[in-house]
C-alpha cells in the first residue's frame, strides 16, 4: 500500500469519525465549491469510476436542442431529499409560580421539591449551579452527563478540568462566573431530553438567569445555543457571535455560545476557535 493511499484512508476515516460525532459543516476563510461528496465515494480506490456530483449553481440557460449529451455508463438518480429544519423552540416565560419566587436559594428548593419532571426520579442528584451567584459572567453548559449526576454539580471531572483552564487563560476563575446547566437533571443513559422534559423545565432555566441576571453569558455546546437563542444550525455556525438572550422578562442580555470542554477534549485541534471566543468573552468583560 502507498503512501499517498495510507493518507488517503487516514483523512477520510477522521472524516467519517466527525461525521458520527455530528459535525456537519466547515467554516473556511474563502467560498468554496458546495458539491455534495460522499464518504462512500471518497473510499473507492483513486482510479475507480464514482457518479458525477451536481455543480453548485445550475446555469439558467438553456442547452440548445441539438446538442446532445455524452452517454454515461452508470444510472442517473434522484438526488435525495432534503429533510426540512426542525422548528426553533423558543424559550418560555416562567410561569406565575415561578416568578413569585424571588431569589436564587428559593428556587433551589422549589426545584428540590419539584416533582412534575420524571427525570427527577432517574438521576442520582439534582445539578443547580456552582461558582459565585454574584459574578457578572453566567455560564450555562449542557446536558448534565455522568460525572455531573454522581457529584451533583456542574462541569466536573475531565471537562471541568478542562473548563478551569480555558477561564484562567483569560484570568478567570470559578470564582468569577456563576455555572449551571441547561437542565437539572441527567436523563438515563445520556440520552437527549425529550421535547416535553425541555418544556417542562425551560422555564426553570429562563428564572434562574432572571434572578443570577448576569451581565454577560457564556453557552457550552449546541444544546443550549440552540435552546436559548432560539436559533437553528450546529454549534461551528452559532459560536463566536454575540446575541440578544431574552429569558421571558423582557431584558436583553448579551450571549455568546462556544465550544463544550468534553467536545475539545475530542476535538483538540478545535481550541484555536475556543480560545479566540474566550477573547471576545474577555474583551467584553473588560
Amino acid at each position: 500500500m502507498s503512501a499517498n493511499h495510507s493518507d488517503r484512508r487516514l483523512l477520510i476515516d477522521q472524516l467519517a469519525w466527525q461525521e458520527a460525532m455530528g459535525i456537519d459543516e466547515a467554516l473556511l476563510d474563502d467560498a468554496a465549491d458546495d458539491t455534495t461528496v460522499t464518504l462512500s465515494a471518497l473510499a473507492a480506490p483513486a482510479g475507480a469510476n464514482r457518479p458525477a456530483t451536481a455543480p453548485a449553481v445550475e446555469s439558467q440557460e438553456q442547452e440548445p436542442a441539438s446538442r446532445t449529451r455524452p452517454s454515461s455508463s452508470l444510472p442517473e438518480t434522484a438526488p435525495a431529499p432534503t429533510p426540512a429544519p426542525a422548528p426553533v423552540r423558543q424559550p418560555a416565560a416562567p410561569p406565575p409560580e415561578l416568578a413569585g419566587i424571588a431569589s436564587l436559594e428559593e428556587l433551589r428548593t422549589a426545584l428540590e421539591a419539584f416533582e412534575g419532571c420524571a427525570l427527577k426520579h432517574t438521576a442520582s442528584n439534582m445539578i443547580f449551579a456552582d461558582g459565585n451567584p454574584a459574578a457578572r459572567l453566567m455560564v450555562i453548559g449542557e446536558v448534565p452527563g455522568r460525572d455531573e449526576d454522581r457529584i451533583g454539580l456542574p462541569l466536573v471531572g475531565g471537562s471541568g478540568q478542562l473548563f478551569d483552564r480555558m477561564l484562567a487563560s483569560i484570568g478567570l476563575s470559578r470564582a468569577d462566573a456563576y455555572v449551571t446547566t441547561l437542565i437539572p437533571w441527567r436523563p438515563p443513559g445520556n440520552r437527549t431530553p425529550t421535547d416535553e422534559e425541555m418544556d417542562i423545565l425551560m422555564p426553570w432555566l429562563c428564572r434562574h438567569i432572571q434572578l443570577a441576571d448576569p451581565d454577560r453569558i457564556l453557552l457550552l455546546g449546541g444544546a443550549p445555543a440552540k435552546a436559548l437563542l432560539g436559533q437553528a444550525g450546529g454549534i461551528l455556525k452559532l459560536r463566536g457571535r454575540w446575541h440578544d438572550l431574552d429569558a421571558g422578562d423582557g431584558v436583553a442580555r448579551r450571549a455568546m455560545a462556544t465550544l463544550h470542554p468534553a467536545y475539545l477534549l475530542r476535538s483538540p485541534a478545535q481550541k484555536r476557535l475556543a480560545y479566540t471566543d474566550l477573547l471576545a468573552l474577555a474583551a467584553e468583560l473588560g
